[in-house]
Order: C-alpha cells, then structure tokens, then sequence
C-alpha cells in the first residue's frame, strides 16, 4: 500500500502532489477489460512461474531454490551512488529526480538465464539497482541487455519460461523453442519471440561495464508521462585485462579486475512517451526508436574503486542476493506501466516469497492429484459430521491436507483483497 505519510513528506519536500498527475490508466489497457479481471489471469501465472523455480532447482540439483531468472550474479556492492545531473530538464524534475541530488545505491549484476550457467553461454544480463532516496523510500531500476522484451506481455512471458524450463542441452531447447512454444502461443507469435532471444543472446559478452541495459517496459515519470530508462557506460572508463572466456565465471572476474583500479559508472538516460502507435507502452516487444524518443541522460551511477574479492565485499555480495528486486519498489510518482510490468508485481512478490522461504507451497506428488479429488469429496462429507481434530490421528491429518487445498482452491487462505489495480510498494521490500 502507498505510505500517505510518505507522499506527504515528498509533496513539502518538493512541491509536487503525486495526487495531481494524470492517472496511469490513461496510458494503459486491462486485460480483460478491468483490473480485476486481469488479476485473477495475473495470479495463475505466478503460481506458474513457482512452478518453473521448482524446475530449475531440480534442473540444477541447488539445494534451495533460485530466483525465477538471473539466478547467476556476477556483483552485488552495496556502495554504489547514483547522481542526479545538474542541467537535469525542469520537466524530469519529480520526486527523488532533482539537479545535482545524490543517493546511495545498491547494484546487482547477473545473467538472466534461470540457472547458473558457464557465462560465456548465450544469454542476456541484468541489472537491477536500489536507490535508497530516503529513510523510508526506495526506487529499484531493473533492466536487461537488449531494447525489448521477447514477450509482448505476461501470458507470452510465462509461455516461453514454461517451454525452456529445465532446458539445458541443445535438443532440449530446440524442443522446447520449437514444439512446446508453438503449441503455447501459436507459431506467428513463436517466431517473432525466437527471434528476438536470438538477436539478443548472439551478442559476445566481455564485460558488463561495457554493455548497455534498457527497462523492460515503461515507467510513469510523474507530469512528464511515460519513459522507458537505460544505463549505460559513461564516457571513459577504466580499461580492464581481456577476460578469460574459458573461466565459466568471468564476468565476475573482469568486472573484479576493473573494480581493483578504477571506478565504473553508467549513465541513467530516459527516453520519453510520443504516442501508443510510435511508443506503446503495452507492448513489451516493440521498441521505442530513438528518432521518435531521444534519449536523454538524467543521471551517473558510479560503482566505486573497490576490492570485491575481500571479506567485506563478499559479506556484501551475499546480503545483496538475499533481496527481492521489484520494479514496484517506488512511489506513485514512479509508478511502471503495461501489461508486463503489472504482471511483475504478483509474479515478483510470490517467486520471492517463495525463494526465501516467506510462504509454502510445495509441490506434492503426482499420484496426489489423481486421488485428491475423490479424497476431498469424500473429508468433505465426512466433516459435516466429525470434524478434523476428532478423527484418528492418520485420516486427521489426511483431512487437514484435504482442507488445506480446498481454501487454496477458492482463495480462502488470505482474507485481504488483492491489490486492483496494482500500487507501488511506497517504500523498501
């Protein structure tokens, strides 16, 4: 929920009500006509990304479980700043976004792929960034190396994490890119998004202080209206060995041998909302062009001359993967858009509930499927007249499994509404 008190404190802090934009839903479209209608779709794929956690884990015999994707971190510093410029345009002057305005920031780095592969397998890489612009306010960055998404929207995003799910050898991704996709979301659509993963994954990666990273889909930026943001390396640089690419974790260790003399800086750029037909903000898969949307640079994030190899440095690499990244970890003013960023919000929150072990959802064994019907039918009839507790303790505790599924079935577990439309967390996560 949005902290009132919060967006109080920015209204005198800045002069600006986040009340007094024009409303998100301008820009968007629900799919299925409201936000409730497209919460319920949005609940389903949550749970199926679950799903595709527990098939990773098993792919990669982890013993727990990753994240859903960019499992693989190549850094994680928790003393990286991010500098608001100072001939900032007035008309990107919102919220924490002010001329000259500095904060301290968390960065990860990593591969996308939901598994933790040898980093010269083609793949795209992330980063994800946590401004820590007050006491009680965050604004987490997320973007990945490649202009647009391979999905359009949610439902095609899940369909391609199902079909590749557990897909480690070449046949398996073959069979998975061209049979199990397909069958998901139609063959026009199949090949659209097999072309753009390969585009996107072809690239050679040396460093990732080199490479450019765009959001996935649009944010709000206050008056000034949608914007889609990218880092990318500033101007100079520190120069770094050529990278082992026969060392399956090089990434980590050029960025390391980079980290070791100089600083490394990215410059946050926005590029600004023209119209639906040039710069849609529901479709994820369509990029903005920058002769219709320039790009104009707002910030300087700067990691630090550092040692990523000493204790404190690797206590702060594991404190970093114990965070849940959210596009929704930002205030109204910051609010993301479209399809795929609302779907982001229920899908981010359960598949990291679920990773750091805040909810249970285990999945049974298949045999508990094909019996559970008739078992809940028959606990159903016999509750009417003896409840659980006084059962037996065997077929007791058989009818508390039973009840446990039917209040999940119906959504009886959590009593609170979900949110419709989805709201920004306000604060950190």
């Amino acid at each position: 929920m949005v902290d009132t008190g919060q967006q109080e404190r920015s209204v005198r802090s800045h002069g600006y009500d986040a009340t007094a934009h024009p409303a998100a839903e301008r820009y968007e479209a629900y799919q299925g006509g409201s936000p409730e209608a497209e919460r319920v779709v949005f609940d389903k794929l949550a749970r199926e990304l679950v799903r595709v956690q527990h098939i990773h884990r098993d792919t990669a015999g982890a013993g727990q479980l990753l994240r859903t994707f960019h499992a693989k971190a190549a850094l994680g510093v928790e003393n990286a700043r991010l500098r608001f410029h100072d001939d900032l345009p007035s008309e990107l002057c919102v919220g924490y976004a002010r001329p000259g305005a500095e904060y301290p920031a968390v960065v990860r780095m990593s591969n996308a792929g939901g598994t933790e592969r040898h980093d010269a397998s083609p793949d795209l890489r992330g980063i994800a960034v946590r401004v820590q612009a007050g006491p009680e306010e965050t604004h987490d960055l997320l973007a990945t190396s490649f202009p647009v998404s391979h999905a359009a929207d949610a439902r095609e995003f899940v369909a391609f994490a199902k079909a590749m799910a557990g897909a480690t050898s070449a046949v398996e991704q073959a069979f998975g890119l061209f049979v199990r996709l397909p069958l998901s979301v139609g063959w026009g659509t199949a090949d659209r998004m097999r072309r753009n993963v390969w585009t996107a994954t072809r690239h050679s990666v040396g460093s990732l202080a080199r490479e450019t990273f765009w959001s996935r889909g649009a944010i709000l930026w206050g008056r000034a209206g949608p914007v889609r943001y990218q880092l990318r390396p500033a101007p100079g640089g520190t120069p770094a060995p050529p990278p082992d690419r026969g060392d399956p974790d090089y990434l980590h260790h050029e960025l390391a041998l980079r980290l070791a003399t100089g600083d490394v800086a990215f410059e946050l750029c926005v590029q600004r909302y023209r119209d639906e037909g040039r710069t849609p903000v529901e479709d994820g898969s369509v990029e903005w062009p920058e002769s219709d949307a320039p790009v104009v640079p707002v910030a300087l994030l700067t990691l630090p001359r550092q040692d990523l190899d000493s204790a404190e440095a690797r206590s702060a690499a594991r404190r970093v993967e114990q965070l849940a990244f959210n596009p929704w970890h930002t205030t109204e003013e910051f609010r993301p858009l479209g399809n795929l960023n609302r779907a982001r919000k229920a899908a981010y929150e359960v598949a990291a509930a679920h990773r750091l072990g805040l909810r249970f959802s285990t999945p049974g064994p298949g045999r508990n499927s094909l019996l559970g019907v008739p078992l809940r039918a028959a606990f159903g009839l016999v509750d009417r007249y003896v409840p659980w507790h006084r059962l037996p303790v065997p077929p007791g505790l058989r009818d508390l499994v039973a009840l446990r599924r039917t209040l999940r079935r119906f959504r009886l577990i959590d009593p609170e509404v979900p949110e419709t439309p989805p709201r920004p967390a306000g604060g950190s996560g």
